[in-house]
């Protein structure tokens, strides 16, 4: 079976920004928090601690979190469009960076967990499988049992400035949720077994906040994913 692009569903997406010497967070933090909530006033901050500060915004399944030494941002479940992502990518950032007194980043990751979805576990292994990366004969498995179970891809692909991750696994998960009665939860979207393809964009030299483009990062990750990634998986 051939995975096709457009029926892979983005669980969660990930932008992490690493530095050093965050010292003034600890100094800035409530300063941070008050101009993140004049911009997006449906912010609620989670934790607020001397090693790390969490928000989150209700609903939409978006989480920031900074801390002295970097800068997480992420969202579960985000529309195509990653509108509000991008958004809170492009102002958050730089804000936080301004108080902490952060010009460069050691590195940048974008990482995207991407769901196929099958009717069971064996047909997610069968997929991985059939993937031209993984080739194990017969006669080699033989050696060792009667079938390969659970296979899981590993690798990297990169240059002197930039690299991706992947991993690409089967899986198969159990929702597994307590409510008082008579209170229900509704599982129907709810995603069994999969293909997971977890892909993590990374630099891998020093890079200048002032020539960082947010937007344009996540815009390019996206785009080269879009047209190469079935590439890799086919």
């Amino acid at each position: 079976m051939r995975i096709e692009f457009d029926k892979l569903i983005v669980e969660r997406i990930i932008l992490e920004l690493r530095f050093s010497h965050g010292f003034l967070y600890w100094d800035n933090c409530g300063k941070i928090w008050k101009n993140i909530c004049e911009k997006w006033d449906d912010f609620k901050m989670i934790e607020a601690g001397p090693d790390k500060a969490i928000f989150n915004i209700q609903g939409q399944g978006l989480q920031l979190k900074f801390s002295q030494k970097d800068i997480h941002l992420s969202q579960e479940y985000p529309p195509s469009s990653l509108k509000l992502f991008k958004e809170v990518a492009k102002e958050a950032i730089p804000l936080i960076c301004n108080f902490l007194e952060i010009k460069s980043f050691s590195r940048i990751g974008n990482r995207i967990f991407y769901l196929y979805t099958t009717t069971n576990l064996k047909e997610a292994e069968n997929i991985i499988k059939s993937i031209g990366l993984l080739s194990i004969s017969e006669d080699k498995i033989k050696s060792f049992g009667d079938n390969l179970s659970e296979p899981q891809i590993r690798f990297k692909i990169q240059n002197e400035d930039v690299g991706y991750a992947f991993n690409i696994s089967a899986i198969s998960r159990t929702l597994s949720v307590e409510l008082p009665k008579p209170l229900k939860v509704d599982s129907s979207k709810f995603i069994k077994d999969a293909v997971l393809i977890d892909i993590d964009y990374f630099t891998r030299k020093s890079v200048d906040l002032s020539i960082t483009d947010f937007t344009d990062l996540i815009n390019t990750v996206q785009k080269n994913l879009k047209h190469n990634l079935v590439k890799i998986l086919s």
